[in-house]
């Protein structure tokens, strides 16, 4: 079953032609162009890793993304990590 790209959504009232979207992508080709109109335009939705840096650098919280992949924040503190920090 192929993996479906998540929707992304610029808010153009919100989003202030920074272009930290742009810059901070880490997709291999980038997910985002600068538009003839000075604003970020999502061109290749489908290189979207998911990791959701373009929220981070955004200062305007102009950026969404819908359908997105949950992720698992492990917490490798406590218990698991006393029992094998002596096998090391």
């Amino acid at each position: 079953m192929p993996v479906k790209p998540p929707t992304i959504i610029i808010d153009y009232d919100r989003c202030k032609k920074c272009l930290n979207c742009i810059r901070a992508c880490t997709a291999f080709e980038g997910v985002y162009e600068k538009g003839e109109d000075g604003y970020p335009k999502v061109v290749r939705p489908e290189y979207c890793v998911e990791c959701l840096i373009c929220h981070l650098v955004c200062p305007s919280n102009a950026i969404t993304h819908k359908n997105y992949r949950e992720t698992l924040v492990l917490d490798l503190s406590g218990l698991p990590i006393e029992r094998y920090k002596h096998i090391v």
